[in-house]
């Protein structure tokens, strides 16, 4: 038999850079090179972007409306990827829609209307059913509106005619489930990482090349940040800690993009929070890294103080490389970090908090070695990319056998 044809849709895709964007661009290059036949289709994010593309030998086509990545992006795209999927509908058979927000509507109906099968993957929660807000919920993510619910409620329908389900946290799949999709159809699927790729430094050698590659002092400790220079990813939190301690023997990197004209950005404020508090000397603005496996080998801690998290993928590329883990206790970090032992963890939205187990951190080599032995073993053991896109794989192929027999 021969292997399924795979159209995945995703709002964003590489040159664009994220959790979401590095995960799709993996799947599909793993795809192609286990046989499958691969499109991409995706959203421009400038109007000189090549419609047609060729990326790791993977064919992208990318559909209007051309703008920066935004929280609308997806719904303005949608129409769009909706008439591309039904144009791709005699040279696909599985439709892989990866964050399904928006465009997941597109993926189905079109499913629907062609025949092929559809699998969606979850990369937040809050999808099929709005969290609750209390303390039962620990995903962090914050609870609809009653109008919002009664809006949403439609599309969650349609959502739900899906034939499969990919949840990248368990926060998630227990949404799933209580939204009412049958376990058969519910399959956890966690990002992935190269293990190979990151990985800890070699030698002492390689590492103090790496920091001066960098541009990073030899003689103090380096803590960094990967993610989107943003409210909701904990960066005003760190940085109010980070006043707090005034550590003179270390430096913070935090490393990503701003998002200019979303409500969420933290790059304006956070600049002027550390002109304001003479912090220039003790936290630098990298920017955004095409490759940040060096800079995790060169660094001695990473933080991660998410509000809400559905997954965390920069946290298991920091684990992977042996960077010992500071990290909020909220949503799918909760899936893979343990206090004490492979990360050490605080309250969300609590610089107070996260001050203090940096401090700990911060002053105790022997901790920090032991956190990042544990930390690399879990990531070697849980979430090597090569066996996880393996499943999936799995997944479009069987998926692919139950729409045929009907």
């Amino acid at each position: 038999m021969s292997l399924p044809r795979v159209l995945l849709l995703t709002t964003y895709y590489f040159p664009v850079m994220g959790g979401v964007e590095t995960h799709a661009r993996g799947l599909a290059a793993h795809l192609h090179r286990a046989g499958f036949s691969v499109r991409v289709v995706t959203k421009r994010v400038a109007r000189n972007q090549a419609v047609d593309d060729v990326v790791d030998g993977v064919a992208v086509h990318r559909v209007p409306p051309a703008g920066e990545r935004s929280g609308r992006g997806k719904w303005l795209a949608m129409p769009f990827m909706l008439a591309r999927a039904l144009g791709e509908r005699r040279s696909s058979d599985v439709i892989v829609c990866v964050d399904y927000r928006g465009i997941g509507l597109a993926a189905v109906i079109a499913g629907r209307l062609t025949g092929q099968a559809v699998i969606v993957q979850a990369e937040t929660a809050g999808v099929l059913a709005s969290p609750t807000g209390d303390v039962s919920d620990r995903s962090g993510v914050p609870p609809d509106a009653p109008w919002s619910r009664a809006i949403k409620a439609p599309i969650r329908a349609v959502y739900r005619m899906a034939d499969h389900f990919v949840p990248i946290g368990h926060d998630i799949e227990r949404e799933m489930l209580a939204a009412g999709v049958p376990r058969d159809r519910v399959h956890y699927l966690p990002h992935g990482v190269d293990v190979d790729g990151f990985r800890p430094a070699a030698s002492s050698v390689e590492r103090a090349a790496l920091r001066t590659t960098a541009g990073w002092p030899a003689d103090r400790i380096v803590v960094l940040f990967v993610g989107r220079i943003s409210v909701e990813k904990g960066v005003l939190d760190v940085l109010e800690a980070w006043r707090a301690l005034g550590p003179d023997d270390a430096l913070l990197v935090l490393v990503g993009p701003d998002m200019p004209g979303h409500r969420w950005d933290a790059g304006a404020r956070g600049r002027a929070f550390v002109r304001e508090h003479r912090l220039d000397a003790s936290v630098r603005f990298h920017g955004p890294a095409a490759d940040p496996a060096p800079l995790y080998r060169a660094a001695d801690l990473f933080v991660q103080p998410s509000h809400f998290e559905a997954f965390g993928l920069s946290a298991i590329e920091a684990m992977a490389s042996g960077v010992p883990i500071i990290a909020s206790d909220v949503g799918g970090l909760r899936d893979f970090l343990v206090d004490g032992s492979n990360a050490l963890l605080h309250p969300p939205r609590s610089p107070e908090a996260l001050g203090a187990v940096l401090q700990r951190a911060l002053t105790d080599p022997a901790l920090r070695l032991a956190l990042a032995d544990e930390g690399r073993r879990t990531v070697v053991e849980r979430f090597d990319q090569r066996v996880l896109f393996t499943e999936y794989a799995n997944l479009i192929v069987n998926a692919a056998r139950e729409r045929r027999r009907g």
